[in-house]
């Protein structure tokens, strides 16, 4: 009984993978889906395709599912119930974090499949070294090749985050969308910015200081912001790692483990970790109403 069970999962993980390698090119048209991407989403090695293979790698990296409605900040703070309003945070943000988690997701398995056709000796076509050349840009990996370092170094920025993380990190950080951030400019994260007027002058910015606070176009960019920092900026090293580790030994991503890897977001370290912790757990209820 044991074997056939082992043989069933076995089975459901090829179909899995061959299902997802073949996604990505029954797009209608990558081409149009592709102006949803992110400037740094998008290919870099383009150019140096023919038109049928610019439009299979966009494919592969287009966002499965279209852009959630975008809007102003709902008013939270008018919403006296506690419950109801963090149950209606949750709700609001989690689209936008599905739809994160869905595009990486959809990458991860591509590389997956390539780790694997690697590992049989099969030769990347033109086409799938633009593919893993174009995320080693925009995943910030430096000086590596298209070869089993370079797959695995990649994983390890190419993965989901746990909506428990980031739905919690951005009740705090926003202040249950009542900061004056979220609201003016949809920063959700307390994400900072270093160019003159990329967002907005902090009233308590030490002097000798540069940073502001970011300014977004809608919630959609925040939320990708906050991914792509997340699994691209050093500090976070320490994240990804746990992650892999917990993919490594076959469990389930945990947004408590992940919490660990935060000691960095906030200057209060292991206190921050504990704050974000504590919230996950005392949240939860909501999360599951979102």
């Amino acid at each position: 009984m044991k074997l056939w069970f082992t043989y069933i999962a076995q089975t459901l993980a090829f179909l899995l993978v061959i299902a997802a390698t073949a996604y990505p090119f029954l797009q209608e048209d990558p081409v149009a889906e592709s102006h949803e991407l992110a400037s740094w989403q998008m290919p870099s090695k383009l150019s140096a395709l023919n038109s049928a293979d610019q439009k299979k790698l966009l494919a592969r990296l287009t966002y499965p599912h279209r852009m959630p409605e975008l809007g102003p900040v709902p008013d939270f703070s008018a919403i006296k119930d506690t419950s109801t309003r963090k149950a209606a945070f949750f709700s609001y943000i989690q689209p936008f974090i599905n739809r994160e988690n869905s595009r990486l997701q959809k990458i991860r398995l591509q590389l997956l499949e390539l780790q694997q056709q690697q590992s049989l000796g099969k030769a990347f076509t033109l086409e799938e070294f633009a593919f893993v050349y174009s995320l080693f840009d925009e995943f910030k990996v430096d000086d590596q090749e298209a070869d089993a370092a370079g797959l695995k170094e990649l994983l390890l920025r190419v993965d989901v985050i746990p909506d428990g993380l980031v739905l919690n990190q951005a009740a705090k950080e926003s202040g249950w969308g009542s900061s004056r951030f979220a609201i003016e400019g949809f920063n959700f994260f307390g994400q900072w910015c270093f160019k003159a007027g990329c967002g907005f002058v902090p009233s308590k910015r030490s002097a000798g200081k540069y940073h502001e606070v970011a300014k977004f176009a809608d919630i959609a960019g925040s939320v990708n912001a906050y991914f792509y920092n997340l699994n691209t900026f050093y500090v976070y090293d320490e994240l990804r790692t746990i992650r892999a580790e917990v993919r490594e030994l076959e469990q389930a991503l945990s947004a408590q483990k992940l919490a660990h890897g935060l000691k960095r977001y906030s200057e209060r370290g292991e206190q921050y970790v504990l704050e974000i912790q504590t919230m996950i757990v005392s949240n939860l209820k909501f999360m599951e109403e979102s």
